[in-house]
């Protein structure tokens, strides 16, 4: 850049406080935001166009707590843009390499008094890894196969192990240059020792606005966790970038992986259609520090990206492959509510409010207009309203005709997530599953119980095996049966544990008149809440009791004894 551009482009975010360029333009201010609060000692740009140099510094200014621009005095006046040159012992015509001294841009970050080693990251972030760099590169960017990126990266934290000069010949000390390849490459294309790729696809979703990339491994992952991103995760593509990139159980749970086995060798890449603010107005664009997308849709604007829609919709076309690897991680491992009678209680208390809401094709007039010889405003039963109605057998020519009101016609809709024109439906689904599953599964090991709505085997609530809490239910009873039934105990009292919970979720089903669905899932029924619930053991404990009658008289422990004796 000249000496103004420089001063143009950096010395303000945006004139006016208006956008630099359309939605899907590089506003040059996230560099800014993200660099000048880490660094309140300065940022110096040193740049060349046509072999001329052109040098700022911005600086906080303590007392106004802005940044500002640093003032040079030059021929006894004062400057903001200057040649590189010696400014308080630093040389700074030397600082940028050579290749970048005839067309480049350099960028020097200061720190603080406290942090002054910027190699390091933002302190502030997290980021204290010597490698953080090759890892946000590598997790920021999806493809640079075609690009030279390279990182210099140091070999250890300790600054006496750093290199005293770009000739050091200390192989401790000598940095290691590495090729910056992208989040593809670490996906596709790396080798590992006892691991593959084992399948890979993509899923339309939302009307085919969306495109779902999904990869799977088996085996072992590469070994590129310092460097790259080793585990699986979800991100959103834009442009070439990863957004929300996200590693998170809950997030996995929202496209029905619950066991981490597998999301730990699963990765999502989404990529949304980009807004088009002169057409459908559907989709995704960065907001003005380019650090996150934001969603537009059906008159709604710069909301959040409806990610848990999305993952719902590839929960319900899960490949095959998925599928698969997620019955292998679960095994033999069942849960189910068993007891007819029980789950009867269940299906007629919360049946009626336990209900999802489904949309399907909009039906045009001529299809629910009323059959001839029928009365205006009624229809008969059997005739079609949109779709067949289910019988148990087809005897409809023999059956007398009788005559029932007509069904007001539901408003076509359009859901957020784009998944088109239709008509929304309630309609009841079965009771949830229960399922045993390992500690690794929960956000924290001694969880007790995690909702799993996307499940691929429908909604799911999954109990932690190893949870210390249930452990120490069983043993409790266990203690007070023979030996040879500890098994039957055990047995027993994680069915009333995996009834319990289900009935909990089932009730809490009443809130969704209350609150929106998502809410009602991260809140209402998350993990901490739903291990809070079943903690409380009043009723569990009656009900294990009742439930244990059926293997004979318990032992008395050593307190009901005294108390009997007394």
């Amino acid at each position: 850049m000249t000496s103004d551009e420089l001063l143009r482009f950096f010395s303000t975010l945006g004139e006016g406080g208006k956008k630099i360029g359309g939605v899907h333009d590089n506003f040059g201010v996230g560099a800014k935001i993200a660099s000048l609060p880490w660094n309140p000692e300065g940022v110096v740009v040193l740049s060349y166009k046509d072999g001329v140099g052109s040098m700022i510094w911005i600086l906080l200014d303590e007392d106004s707590g802005e940044y500002e621009l640093v003032d040079f005095k030059v021929d006894g006046k004062k400057r903001c843009v200057i040649e590189p040159c010696a400014v308080e012992g630093i040389d700074w015509s030397k600082v940028a390499p050579e290749w970048a001294r005839e067309h480049g841009t350099t960028i020097v970050l200061l720190g603080s008094p406290e942090t002054p080693d910027t190699v390091l990251g933002n302190p502030h972030a997290g980021e204290n890894d010597i490698k953080g760099l090759s890892v946000y590169l590598n997790s920021r960017f999806w493809d640079l196969s075609e690009l030279e990126v390279r990182v210099t990266e140091l070999r250890k934290n300790a600054r006496s192990a750093w290199p005293s000069g770009p000739d050091e010949r200390d192989d401790d000390k000598r940095p290691n240059n590495r090729r910056i390849r992208g989040a593809r490459y670490y996906l596709t294309d790396v080798a590992a020792p006892a691991g593959k790729l084992e399948a890979s696809g993509s899923l339309p979703l939302a009307s085919d606005r969306v495109s779902a990339e999904w990869y799977l491994w088996s085996g072992d992952r590469p070994h590129v966790h310092s460097y790259a991103r080793k585990g699986g995760y979800i991100a959103i593509r834009y442009n070439g970038e990863l957004f929300h990139l996200t590693g998170h159980k809950a997030h996995f749970r929202w496209f029905g992986v619950v066991e981490s086995r597998v999301h730990q060798n699963l990765t999502l890449i989404l990529e949304p259609t980009a807004y088009d603010p002169n057409g459908e107005r559907w989709g995704v664009h960065p907001d003005q520090s380019r650090n996150r997308l934001i969603f537009s849709a059906d008159g709604e604007k710069g909301i959040e990206i409806p990610l848990s829609d999305w993952g719902l919709a590839f929960a319900d076309q899960m490949p095959q492959p998925i599928l698969d690897a997620i019955r292998a991680a679960r095994g033999d491992q069942e849960g189910s509510i068993d007891d007819a009678e029980y789950r009867k209680r269940l299906q007629d208390r919360f049946g009626e409010p336990w209900t999802v809401t489904t949309k399907v094709k909009n039906t045009k007039a001529t299809e629910t207009a009323s059959p001839a010889g029928a009365e205006q405003g009624e229809v008969e039963v059997g005739d079609s309203i949109g779709e067949d109605l289910p019988t148990d057998h087809d005897d409809s020519a023999e059956r007398p005709r009788r005559k029932r009101r007509a069904q007001k016609t539901p408003t076509p809709q359009v859901a957020p997530n784009g998944e088109g024109e239709g008509v929304e439906h309630q309609r009841p689904v079965d009771i949830p599953r229960y399922r045993y599953t390992q500690k690794e599964d929960f956000e924290q090991p001694w969880h007790l119980a995690l909702w799993s709505p996307s499940d691929a085997d429908g909604p799911t609530v999954f109990l932690n095996a190893d949870s210390p809490f249930l452990l120490d239910v069983v043993q409790y009873h266990q203690q007070r049966y023979a030996d040879p039934l500890a098994e039957d105990v055990a047995n027993i009292v994680k069915a009333v544990f995996g009834e319990v919970a289900v009935a909990k979720v089932a009730h809490s089903q009443k809130l969704a008149q209350l609150i929106p669905t998502e809410e009602l899932d991260r809140e209402y029924r998350s993990e901490r809440a739903l291990t809070l619930a079943l903690m409380g053991l009043l009723a569990e404990e009656s009900l294990i009791v009742q439930r244990l009658k059926q293997l004979g008289r318990a032992r008395r422990d050593a307190h009901e004894a005294q108390e009997a004796t007394a």
